[in-house]
């Protein structure tokens, strides 16, 4: 048997080699024809079998064939359906997409999916929409550009803050800001400033390079976000950067430069007609001028024929550049791309300046057919020179306004010159003279490993941080008025968040005949520390030395630190049938350090689910060639309730009257409560996308109501407690809208190509429950109040201006007879020309009761328009933004338009009552504001709908031969402007603007906010 077996074994032997040689292994990658990228998920079958496998990540395959296979099929969503002989060694496939489809990848959370299976509201943002438009940041890309997201400038201050908004406000205390996704890595968002310079705060954001970008894509819904869970309420953008790609290494030159100039100027009054202004407004309640000229020695005596407008002297024409070198390339094995950028921009206000420098480097490495790692890595450092504004009379543009124009420059000894009656900082003084500077070093990344387990199922892991050290100086000198009193101020703040973050995903992808099956299950882990340490220093014996040290007095010197965690786990299951039945649900499982120990876990699930009907078999071959029906729903939260505010916590140090005598001590803060937990939203979505001749014209349009519950509010405690109050979750916010996109070709024929995008969305916002329901204030106009948006105006109606004191008088009687007063509470008017308030409760008397809600900041509408034109190497594109239907209060006209006290004065006030000019609409002046000419009210409410054309560019691309003759691979140059065009009624410097930014309840107020600026740039891209 021994020797029958031995002899049996060379027989074995070749029949295992014949039968091996009938099978051979084919490899190759796939991309996407029109961009070079590498298609996932493309199904590759040997022709006539079932044998088959999909691509990975970057779109490469191996399968094993049998050696009889000549042609292999390749098919995707999307894509136009393939066939390719096998040939030795690696195949390379280029699909060209499918204009009877919606052909475009999106990248979810954790994932990627072709656009024409997505089943919740997503929007996409292409870097070729901003890539040579001069924005700072990422939340200037998105500006106008997606449905449903609104995006707002609180000012033009360089490197400062922006508001964004997916699908309205979500919260009343905690942030409504999105969560920011780069390249897998949730980032660190928000102002770190510890040292107030107005109501204006720095933004994180600004230290992402917006040159890195490749697409962005907006989670909108719940059904979208909420594999998120906790951190998803207010909507998710992930942001892909640019990666290498396999061939010749390419180098590419961006450069632009260009002028910012002020888009407008308010009318004021000149030095002569600012002096007798407030002579009136003294003598009209019986005081004595203040400017005369009987008397040239005195101090009351008439300025010397002074005229300043201080906003041409603060206003500048400012530089404005980027300059980015990329070397991109890479082999089979091997992809990279390296890059760096500087960035500078001059703020069209002197003193103030913004500088970014950064250096971006992914690697993408394919160790085997089974095994990937990769990098995605940038640091960026940046200088931001501040200025103070915004509510603040020693600001630069603010005492532009408010100093009034009979104010020299400079006095005779060449010195700054002030008003000798007004607390307002010189402009020029404020401009020059005060040290306001903010450093910060930035770094964000992380590594990752893919494994391929088996065929269809993938590990991946990776290890992301965002590191972010911000350092803070500020030395106001002696011989501002500010640091006068102590001998120059001193500040310095220094403060650092590092973010570490680990998450492991399987992946599983299979395709039964048309059955298509995706799920993912995931764990992540991530803490983020803060620390920081601040000092205040006073009494420096010169200014010619700004280190603390210099100074005598140390006021404050602290530190602090705090730190969160987070614990997450999550699946998703995507399945479809042909890409015409489609079924998505999610859920998430977070556990936060932030929560109360009864509330440390929540769940977030979510589903949905879309029905290709175009890809029926009895859908009628019309003009629509796509019809999807979409709807979902999901549940997410928003855990910024603070790192410790379910905690007991003790204060220390004098600010919390702790220590005493010099002898160390604790004192209670904070009451804990043990079950505070995340803020909840609950979201409803449905929608439609439809496609008409091939695809030419596509329409979205998306329907959503959005519940936040459990909202954050300080409940009002009885002072017996020994607190004023205990934060719990108690409000409750309803947002609903619709949101429309529109993307046509117009015109693609004869070297002419015309395409538009279009959005438009209609968002409410309302409030639904408060503490007891009772209403609060909330800046300087706006009060939260249920059944009424966050935004709303509250104040007083102007009913018309008295012409008489028979009118006073009749008014004043009638008070007496209904209150029974001898005196009127707030009497309407002492003098011709006060203002007449409506009595809205009719009770005679004007009291707070004669309130109301006024008007709204938010928008009846917003959204964008943009059209790109092509013609041989000719290319031009226009975008506007839009919004309407929003008021904003005009605080800076209350001030400069108060005629009341020793500020300057629009031109505006030359219509003001007299017994000359009995003005039906503009008050007298009086000095003290005796009748309250200058309460909230709907006087100094407007109108602040606008349409703006954010960019237009011109370009033109070197032909072939030109390039050829400069050794490059491609040329193009092109001048483009920022907002060179504003149509708006409203009156102030800039439509878009609000003065305390970040908030979520005082919106839409002006009060001496920095405009933003009009810009004109040329640039040039070259590849070489």
């Amino acid at each position: 048997m021994k020797k029958l077996l031995l002899a049996a074994l060379p027989a074995l032997a070749l029949m295992a080699t014949q039968s091996l040689a009938q099978t051979r292994t084919v490899s190759g990658r796939v991309t996407d024809r029109t961009t070079g990228e590498g298609l996932p998920g493309v199904t590759v079958l040997v022709k006539g079998t079932t044998t088959g496998v999909s691509t990975n990540s970057d779109g490469t395959f191996t399968l094993t064939a049998p050696t009889t296979a000549t042609t292999l099929t390749f098919s995707s969503v999307g894509f136009l359906t393939l066939e390719q002989p096998i040939r030795d060694g690696s195949i390379t496939v280029g699909l060209a997409p499918d204009s009877k489809q919606l052909s475009e990848v999106v990248v979810t959370g954790y994932g990627q999916q072709s656009k024409a299976l997505v089943t919740g509201a997503i929007a996409s943002i292409d870097a070729k929409q901003f890539e040579d438009q001069p924005v700072a940041g990422i939340d200037q890309v998105l500006q106008g550009r997606a449905a449903g997201v609104q995006v707002s400038a609180s000012s033009g201050t360089p490197g400062g803050g922006i508001a964004v908004r997916i699908r309205g406000n979500n919260s009343i205390s905690a942030s409504s800001d999105p969560l920011y996704v780069i390249d897998g890595v949730p980032i660190n968002t928000g102002s770190y400033s510890n040292i107030a310079v107005g109501n204006q705060q720095l933004n994180a954001l600004s230290d992402i390079n917006p040159n890195d970008i490749a697409s962005i894509q907006v989670l909108k819904d719940a059904a979208a976000a909420a594999i998120y869970g906790s951190r998803a309420a207010n909507g998710v953008v992930l942001v892909t950067t640019k990666r290498g790609q396999t061939g010749k290494t390419k180098i590419s030159l961006d450069v632009y430069q260009g002028v910012q100039q002020r888009i407008k100027q308010l009318d004021v009054l000149n030095g002569q007609e600012a002096q007798d202004l407030i002579n009136e407004a003294r003598t009209n309640v019986g005081l004595a001028p203040r400017y005369v000229a009987a008397n040239p020695t005195s101090t009351q005596a008439l300025f010397t024929g002074a005229s300043t407008n201080w906003q041409d002297e603060v206003f500048r024409t400012a530089k404005i550049g980027n300059y980015t070198l990329t070397a991109s390339g890479g082999d089979a094995r091997t992809r990279f791309l390296i890059s760096g950028t500087y960035f500078d921009q001059e703020g069209i206000v002197k003193g103030s300046d913004f500088q970014r420098g950064s250096v971006r480097i992914n690697v993408d490495n394919k160790i085997s057919d089974r095994a990937r790692i990769g990098l995605n890595l940038t640091g960026s450092r940046s200088l931001n020179n501040r200025i103070q504004n915004d509510n603040n009379i020693y600001g630069v543009l603010s005492s532009a306004i408010l100093l009034g124009t009979q104010t020299p420059i400079y006095n005779a000894d060449g010195t700054f010159a002030r008003d000798p009656y007004s607390s307002v900082e010189n402009p020029l003084a404020a401009a020059s003279l005060p040290l306001q500077q903010a450093r910060n070093n930035r770094v964000i990344g992380n590594v990752f490993a893919e494994l391929d387990i088996l065929k269809d199922l993938r590990f991946r892991t990776s290890l992301g941080a965002d590191y972010l050290n911000l350092k803070e100086d500020r030395f106001v000198p002696s011989t501002l008025l500010q640091g006068a009193g102590s001998n120059g101020l001193g500040n310095a703040n220094s403060r650092y968040d590092i973010s570490w973050l680990t998450e492991n995903t399987l992946t599983y992808n299979k395709s039964f005949g048309d059955h298509n099956l995706t799920m993912l299950l995931g764990q992540s882990a991530q803490k983020s520390v803060q620390e920081g340490i601040t000092t205040t220093v006073s009494g420096f014996a010169t200014n010619k030395i700004t280190r603390l040290a210099a100074g005598s007095v140390r006021t404050e010197a602290s530190s602090d630190g705090t730190l969160w965690t987070l614990l997450s786990y999550f699946a998703r299951a995507n399945y479809d049938y042909k890409g015409r039945y489609i079924l998505a649900a999610s859920v998430r499982r977070d556990g936060s350090s932030r929560f109360g120990v009864d509330n440390k876990w929540g769940y977030f699930p979510a589903v949905s689910g879309s029905w290709r009907i175009s890809e029926e078999s009895f859908f009628p071959k019309t003009a629509i060639s796509e019809l999807k029906l979409r709807a979902g729903y999901g549940q997410t939260g928003n855990f910024e309730i603070g790192n410790f505010a379910s905690r007991n916590l003790y204060g220390v140090g004098a600010g919390n009257l702790a220590n005493y005598n010099q002898i160390s001590g604790l004192v209670p803060t904070q009451i804990g409560v043990n079950d505070l937990s995340w803020e909840k939203q609950h979201e409803i979505n449905v929608g439609i996308d439809l496609g008409f001749v091939n695809n030419r014209i596509l329409l979205s349009a998306n329907a959503f109501r959005r519940e936040s519950n459990d909202l954050l509010l300080n409940r009002p405690l009885p002072l017996t407690s020994g607190f004023l109050s205990v934060t719990q979750n108690v409000g409750a916010l309803e947002n609903k809208g619709l949101e429309f996109e529109l993307t046509t070709q117009n015109f693609t024929k004869d070297n002419f190509t015309w395409t538009t995008n279009a959005n438009i969305s209609f968002i409410r916002n309302e409030v639904t429950k408060l503490v007891n329901n009772a209403p609060f204030l909330s800046g300087f106009a706006n009060q939260v109040r249920v059944g009424h948006s966050l935004g709303s105006f509250y104040g007083y109606v102007v009913d018309r201006i008295y012409q008489t004191q028979g009118e006073i008088t009749a008014d004043t009687e009638a008070a007496r007879a209904r209150t029974g007063r001898a005196t009127a509470v707030y009497q309407q008017g002492s003098a011709p020309g006060d203002i007449r308030f409506k009595d809205l409760n009719n009770d005679g008397v004007i009291t707070g009761d004669d309130q109301k809600i006024i008007g709204t900041a938010q928008p009846k509408f917003f959204g964008g328009l943009n059209n790109q034109f092509s013609f041989k190497g000719f290319d031009l594109g226009f975008f506007f933004q839009f919004q309407y239907g929003n008021e904003i209060y005009n605080n800076t006209r209350a001030f400069a338009e108060g005629m009341n006290a020793q500020f300057g004065q629009l031109a505006s006030t030359r219509e003001r009552w007299t017994a000359a000019n009995p003005s039906t609409t503009f008050p007298r002046a009086a000095w003290g504001d005796p009748n309250n000419n200058r309460r909230t009210s709907d006087r100094f409410l407007e109108d602040g709908s606008y349409a703006r054309l954010k960019t237009l560019t011109l370009g033109y691309n070197l032909p072939a031969g030109a390039t050829r003759v400069l050794h490059l691979q491609n040329a193009r140059v092109y001048v483009s402007g920022q907002n060179l065009l504003t149509f708006t009624n409203y009156s102030g410097l800039d439509p878009e603007i609000n003065t305390f930014s970040g908030s979520n309840t005082s919106l839409g107020t002006d009060f001496l906010t920095f405009p933003q600026a009009r810009t004109v740039q040329v640039g040039v891209n070259l590849g070489i």
